[in-house]
């Protein structure tokens, strides 16, 4: 009888245990069908979904870990997939962020950054003037900068001679889809910032014509827009759906 209770007992036991193996499977398996089941590149970090921006407010978008966006991601994505460079390849980063350094110094850049402001910037010097002879970089990044530069078309002529016509400056800048041209009004009051463009330190919302308005300066441009660049499966593991979606490849013409 007691053997009869004991064999019983095990039989529930492994019961239990088969059934907590099979819900840890399904468990587990649902959580990889979760289209919003997100990992950074940058830093490694994972989880069912990012953080939300603030400005504006949207969901998984902002890296709890590194505080990367989405643009960021799509650089580190699109920097390794290209691969190590040349030997003293040298990277400049306006405007610097952490995660643009340690992409590039892992990837063997030699890596400077530039800002007019900025503390964490290795160089102070103006983006129309930049203190760098022609052709000094093999690659620029300049992300969310040009929307805060009165005269941008300078900006992205100084780029361009920044790379030469062997190297590229690669821009993000925020845009309105709805838009076939860009809007500012170089005589609106800094008061009226944000309430024309969105946000008080920038001074126009570009349009379609963005890359029109660069290339009036001679310089080369050249669009790739993520959808062609990552698969949808990358775009959702990596949650590269936000509000940018496009990189411009600036450089001079050759």
């Amino acid at each position: 009888m007691t053997s009869t209770v004991v064999h019983q007992a095990d039989l529930a036991r492994d019961r239990a245990v088969r059934r907590l193996r099979r819900a840890k499977r399904r468990t587990h398996r649902s959580l990889l069908r979760v289209s919003r089941r997100v990992q950074c590149p940058v830093c490694g970090w994972h989880g069912l979904t990012l953080m939300a921006s603030q400005n504006p407010r949207r969901p998984n978008r902002i890296c709890p870990s590194c505080g990367s966006s989405e643009r960021y991601r799509a650089l580190d994505l699109w920097m390794r997939r290209k691969g190590a460079p040349a030997r003293g390849a040298r990277l400049l980063e306006i405007a610097p962020i952490e995660t643009v350094r340690h992409t590039a110094e892992d990837l063997g850049y030699r890596y400077t950054s530039l800002d007019l402001h900025s503390p964490r910037a290795l160089v102070r010097g103006d983006l129309c003037r930049l203190p760098f002879a022609d052709a000094s970089f093999d690659l620029v990044i300049c992300f969310h900068v040009l929307e805060h530069v009165p005269d941008d078309a300078t900006a992205a002529a100084e780029l361009a001679r920044a790379v030469g016509s062997d190297g590229t400056a690669m821009v993000v800048v925020p845009w309105d889809v709805e838009r076939t041209t860009t809007f500012e009004d170089p005589d609106a009051d800094p008061a009226d910032y944000e309430r024309l463009y969105g946000q008080s330190d920038h001074v126009r919302i570009y349009g379609a014509d963005a890359p029109e308005r660069w290339r009036r300066t001679g310089t080369s441009v050249r669009e790739e827009r993520w959808e062609d660049d990552f698969s949808p499966d990358a775009r959702a593991h990596h949650a590269l759906e936000g509000d940018d979606d496009r990189f411009w490849f600036l450089s001079a013409p050759a």
